[in-house]
């Protein structure tokens, strides 16, 4: 049952009551008992008392049988407190019937129900039997006295109650409830927003304290306020503003949009809003570091801000993408403007403290109209963001203005994702393998893993036509997944066939390498086939390594020692060739096919080539030429020690089948 006191006030209020009532009551009932109890003992001895009187004053006359005398008598004792009946029995003695006496003699005060004790004795006289005296006595006196007892002490109860419950309520509204009620305007003052006074406590009891406590907390939660309105502020602008830039970011510029959007459909105006992302960011990361990079934003935004007029608003969204949103005033050739000026702010070197000479970027830029080309925030940025790819299409350092039919365009990359999806999860998938000749004795020794895509519509899909869109997406991880699962598991196939001295290798990418569990499941693979040390080798490109040199060199230190090779694809394309070989040590080089197509003619890439062969030798590196088509190109490589070679004059890539027929038919030539 719920407690029906909900106060303190009340609950102490009451505790007074019963702490003073209830021994109030108690004192009255053992006061009862213990009087009653008195009572009846000072009774017993006033019977006694009472019949001894009486024994004493009839005797005589019960001798003598004074009839009126005994009747006189016991009126007498009639009248004494709680004499109810007197009656003398036996004053005849033997021998004297007939002559007039009464056996019985008896007086009577009251009701004989109301009789609730008896005493009798025997009256002799001069130790002669002559008669018995038989009193009865009234209880009703005991109870009488007990009310008049009872009267008195509850009312001397009743003047002590209300005196000590006075006394009582006095102290408790001086010392805790009026200190309780300051306690509570004091506790509601602490979420106050303005600074008030702090309470004045005189005494120093528990809840003076308590008090003084309160002017503490007091302060200590205004201070705490203060600190965290600074810091809601700074997290407002955590949330709104890029804080290396100092613009505002997406978030903020979505809210910025809504207030123009409403205001040019108010007076039927149009907004431009610009995408612009900058070109060869990355590499002045690479080379020159973070810090450099971020130098190379600020200094960005600063440019950005001012191409453009001072109402217009330039937002970054993230890494190295920036947005602008202005008043077109009605003219579309504003935002073309807008986008030049843009551009060739952008396109000017910039000297940056950490970096050790001008450094150019430029900036591929599209533009959207609202709201001919979207209604609301997201559809314009979405316009905006298909033409500036289609800038960068084009040659990247331009802006371009976003048409309908680029949509179209949109949809088919969207499309071919969706397909390439399911090609990956209902097996669409092929591998294709080229093969890798060692030209002095026409045998296959390896072969390179090439992906194709089983179209159920379109047919054989070679990589050019989904790489691409498998990198943007994302699908580069699990596509990657499937070609290291196909490729183990058809290598452990030709080994059990006798194929022992193959070597295959397939491609990584950079978003594979950077996954944490790459390694690991390179390894689970190689376990679960049960793949020989040196049997399957990695190739990664230039650019793979270069991203994250640290985390490239713990992978690819990890993946040596679960005994794979590593080779580097397309060697001499990067602009740092000579620090991922220094870096990586890696087991092979694989000569892009864009130096060999033109030998022996080209003396350019003759020169290169034989300086790449020299240094292989002296890193005691393994070379691989790509893209070898013609004789002249296998003989000029194989006369300066570019045995190893993989291009169509030897075999395009071909299914499984087919390869370990190449296998087999290299073989027999070489015999």
């Amino acid at each position: 049952m719920k407690w029906p006191i909900q106060s303190i006030r009340g609950t102490v209020l009451l505790g007074i009551v019963a702490g003073v009532l209830l021994p109030a009551l108690l004192l009255l009932a053992l006061d009862q008992w213990q009087s009653r109890d008195a009572l009846r003992q000072q009774a017993q001895r006033d019977r006694s008392a009472t019949l001894t009187l009486a024994a004493t004053r009839l005797t005589l006359p019960a001798w003598s049988l004074d009839v009126s005398a005994l009747h006189a008598i016991q009126g007498e004792l009639l009248r004494l407190p709680a004499v109810c009946v007197v009656e003398v029995s036996e004053l005849q003695p033997p021998g004297t019937e007939g002559h007039g006496v009464p056996p019985l003699v008896r007086e009577q005060g009251c009701q004989a129900d109301t009789v609730a004790a008896w005493l009798d004795t025997e009256l002799t006289y001069e130790g002669q039997h002559v008669g018995r005296l038989r009193v009865g006595f009234d209880d009703s006196e005991i109870e009488r006295q007990l009310a008049q007892r009872r009267a008195s002490l509850a009312t001397l109860v009743a003047i002590q109650v209300l005196v000590g419950m006075a006394v009582l309520a006095a102290v408790l509204s001086a010392r805790l409830l009026r200190p309780i009620g300051r306690l509570k305007a004091q506790a509601g003052q602490l979420a106050a927003r303005e600074p008030l006074p702090p309470q004045e406590w005189s005494t120093n009891d528990e809840l003076g304290q308590l008090g003084q406590h309160l002017n503490t907390v007091h302060a200590q939660i205004r201070s705490l306020i203060e600190e965290l309105e600074g810091k809601n502020e700074q997290l407002h602008r955590m949330a709104m503003f890029d804080h290396l830039t100092g613009l505002p970011n997406r978030t903020l510029m979505r809210e910025l949009f809504a207030r123009e959007a409403a205001r040019a459909r108010r007076v039927g105006g149009q907004l431009g809003l610009m995408f612009i992302d900058l070109d060869h960011f990355k590499q002045v990361n690479d080379r020159w570091g973070h810090a450099a990079g971020d130098e190379l934003l600020v200094h960005a935004a600063a440019r950005i801000r001012s191409a453009l007029r001072e109402s217009d608003l330039v937002c970054r969204v993230s890494g190295d993408e920036f947005m602008a949103l202005f008043d077109t005033q009605r003219d579309s050739q504003t935002a073309t403007l807008a986008a030049q000026r843009v551009v060739a702010a952008l396109a000017q070197p910039l000297h940056l403290p950490a970096a050790d000479e001008p450094v150019r970027v430029g900036a591929s830029i599209g533009y959207a109209l609202f709201p001919h080309d979207g209604e609301d925030f997201e559809a314009l940025c979405r316009a905006a963001d298909v033409a500036m790819y289609r800038s960068k299409e084009q040659g990247r350092g331009r802006g371009t203005a976003y048409h309908a039919d680029m949509d179209a365009l949109l949809r088919q990359r969207m499309d071919l994702e969706r397909a390439l999806r399911t090609a990956i999860d209902q097996q669409q998938l092929r591998l294709h393998y080229q093969p890798v000749v060692d030209a002095r004795t026409g045998q296959v020794v390896g072969g390179e893993a090439l992906v194709r895509w089983q179209h159920p519509e379109r047919g054989l899909l070679m990589p050019d036509a989904f790489i691409g869109v498998a990198e943007s997406s994302g699908l580069v991880r699990p596509l990657g997944a499937w070609v290291l699962r196909a490729a183990a598991a058809q290598l452990a196939r030709w080994h059990a066939m006798g194929l022992g001295g193959l070597q295959i290798s397939i491609n990584v990418s950079a978003l594979q390498l950077r996954e944490a569990e790459f390694v690991e499941s390179v390894r689970t693979e190689i376990d679960r086939y049960g793949l020989r040390p040196g049997s399957l080798t990695l190739e990664l490109t230039e650019s793979t390594l270069l991203d994250d040199s640290e985390g490239a060199l713990r992978a690819v230190a990890a993946l040596r020692h679960s005994g794979v090779m590593l080779a580097v694809d397309d060697f001499g394309t990067g602009y740092s060739s000579l620090a991922a070989l220094k870096l990586v040590r890696p087991d092979r080089l694989k000569i892009d096919r864009g130096f060999v197509r033109d030998l022996p003619a080209a003396a350019d890439d003759a020169a290169l080539i034989e300086a790449m062969f020299g240094m292989a030798r002296a890193l005691e590196i393994e070379v691989i030429a790509e893209g070898v088509e013609t004789a002249a190109q296998r003989d000029w490589l194989a006369m300066r020690g570019g045995h190893l070679q993989q291009g169509w004059l030897w075999s395009k890539a071909v299914p499984p089948e087919d390869f370990v027929a190449a296998v087999e038919q290299h073989r027999r030539a070489s015999r």
